[in-house]
C-alpha cells in the first residue's frame, strides 16, 4: 500500500481521537463504577473482561483475511464503540457497565491492529522510527489530554465524558471516510531494519520481537492496574478530588510522549540489547512509590516514570512488530493482545491481592512480575547466536 503523507497525517489524527474517546471511557468508568459502589475487585473485574475481550479480537483480527478491507473493519469497530459508548453512558447497575465496557474493547481490538497495518504498509524515504514516533506521539498525547480533561468533566457528571466519547466516535468516522486503502504491488522491510542488520538478522530480529511482546506485557500489567484501581485508591483512601486524579492518570501518557521523542530522534535504540533491559528499569522506582507511598507528589512521579518506561517497551514492540514483512496485520494483532493480556491480568490479579492485603499491594505484585520477565528476556537476548550478529 502506498500512504501518501496526507493520509498518514489522517491516520495520525484518527489514533489521536480514538485514545482520546478510550481516556474518556476508561476514566469515566472508573470513577462511575465507585459511584455504585463497585469495590477494588470488581473495578479489577470490568477492567480484565475489557482486556480479555481486547486480547481476542485483537487475535482474531491478525486473522482475517488480507482481502478484507482494513478501512472498513476500523470503520465498523468505530461506530460500535460509538454505540457501546452509547449504552455506557446510560448504564445504571455495574452488570450494564460490565457489558457495554466489555463491547467497547472489544470493537478497539478490531481497530488498532488494522489501523497500524494501514500505517506499516507506509513505505516512504521517512524511516519506519519516524513514521512510528509520531504515530505513538499522536495516540499518546490523545491520551494525556483525554485523562486531563476527563478528570474536569468527571467533576461535572461522571457520565459527561461518554457522551462525549460518542461525539468523537462520529468525528472519528468522518475522517475514516477520507482514508485510503489501496494495497501496493510490492511490500518491501524498511530502511531502518535492512541498515543495521547484517544476513544473519532473521534470528535476532525474532529474540528482540519476543522479548518486545514480553516486555510490554509486564509493564502493562502494572499500567493495567494504576489505571482501573488506583481510582479507588485515590478517591475511596487518599481522599483526592477527580481533577487530581484526572492529572495523575494522564501523567502516564506525558512520560510516553516524552519516550517516544526521544525514541524518534534517537536512531541508536534499536537492537540495542542494553538499552532494551534498562529502560525497564524506570518502571521498578515507579512502582515503588505506588507500593509504598501516599503523597501526591510521589503519586505523579510514579504515574510518570512507569508512563516513560511504557513508552519505550511499546515503541520497541511495534517497531519490531512491523519492521519486516510479510504477516504485518497478524504480528500487529499479536502486539496489542499482549497489551490486552497486561491489562486483562493487571486489575484481575491486582484486585484480589488489594482484597488480601491492601491498594498498595498490586504493584508489589507488578514489581516481581517485571523483575521476573526482565531475567527471561536478558536470558533470550544474551543466548550466543549460531553466527555473530551485531548488537
Amino acid at each position: 500500500m502506498q500512504i501518501n503523507l496526507y493520509n498518514r497525517h489522517r491516520i495520525y489524527l484518527t489514533s489521536a481521537l480514538m485514545d482520546l474517546v478510550y481516556a474518556f471511557v476508561v476514566g469515566a468508568v472508573a470513577v462511575y463504577a465507585v459511584e455504585l459502589g463497585a469495590t477494588a475487585m470488581q473495578l479489577g473485574y470490568i477492567g480484565s473482561l475489557g482486556a480479555a475481550l481486547y486480547a481476542l479480537s485483537c487475535y482474531l483480527s491478525g486473522h482475517l483475511p488480507d482481502h478484507l478491507s482494513r478501512k472498513k473493519i476500523v470503520f465498523w469497530a468505530t461506530l460500535f464503540s460509538a454505540l457501546s459508548c452509547l449504552g455506557l453512558a446510560n448504564s445504571t447497575v455495574l452488570s450494564r457497565i460490565y457489558l457495554f465496557f466489555g463491547s467497547f474493547n472489544f470493537a478497539l481490538g478490531f481497530f488498532w491492529p488494522n489501523l497500524q497495518s494501514l500505517l506499516a504498509d507506509s513505505r516512504h524515504r521517512r524511516s519506519l522510527t519516524a513514521t512510528l514516533g509520531n504515530f505513538c506521539v499522536f495516540w499518546s498525547l490523545g491520551f494525556t489530554v483525554g485523562h486531563y480533561i476527563c478528570g474536569y468533566l468527571t467533576r461535572i457528571s461522571s457520565t459527561f465524558p461518554l457522551g462525549w466519547s460518542v461525539a468523537l466516535c462520529f468525528a472519528i468516522l468522518a475522517v475514516n471516510l477520507t482514508l485510503s486503502d489501496s494495497e501496493a504491488l510490492k511490500k518491501m522491510g524498511s530502511a531502518d531494519f535492512l541498515s543495521r542488520i547484517d544476513n544473519k538478522s532473521r534470528l535476532l530480529w525474532s529474540r528482540f520481537l519476543i522479548c518486545g511482546w514480553l516486555a510490554n506485557f509486564s509493564v502493562v500489567f502494572i499500567v493495567g492496574s494504576a489505571k482501573m484501581l488506583f481510582p479507588k485508591l485515590a478517591l475511596d483512601v487518599d481522599h483526592l478530588d477527580r481533577q487530581t486524579l484526572g492529572l495523575m492518570l494522564a501523567l502516564i501518557h506525558a512520560g510516553q510522549v516524552l519516550t517516544f521523542l526521544v525514541t524518534k530522534y534517537w536512531h541508536g535504540w534499536q537492537y540495542n540489547r542494553r538499552t532494551f533491559l534498562l529502560t525497564q528499569f524506570l518502571t521498578l522506582p515507579g512502582a515503588g512509590l505506588l507500593a509504598l507511598t501516599s503523597n501526591s507528589f510521589c503519586y505523579a512521579a510514579g504515574m510518570f516514570l512507569i508512563g516513560s518506561s511504557y513508552g519505550f517497551t511499546y515503541s520497541a514492540s511495534i517497531y519490531y512488530s512491523t519492521s519486516r514483512p510479510p504477516e504485518f496485520k497478524t504480528r500487529t494483532g499479536i502486539h496489542e493482545a499482549f497489551i490486552g493480556l497486561g491489562i486483562l491480568f493487571g486489575p484481575l490479579i491486582g484486585g484480589f491481592v488489594s482484597l488480601l492485603w491492601n491498594l498498595h499491594a498490586p504493584y508489589f505484585f507488578g514489581l516481581l512480575l517485571l523483575v521476573a520477565t526482565i531475567g527471561i528476556q536478558a536470558m533470550i537476548l544474551y543466548r550466543p547466536l549460531k553466527e555473530s550478529a551485531t548488537n
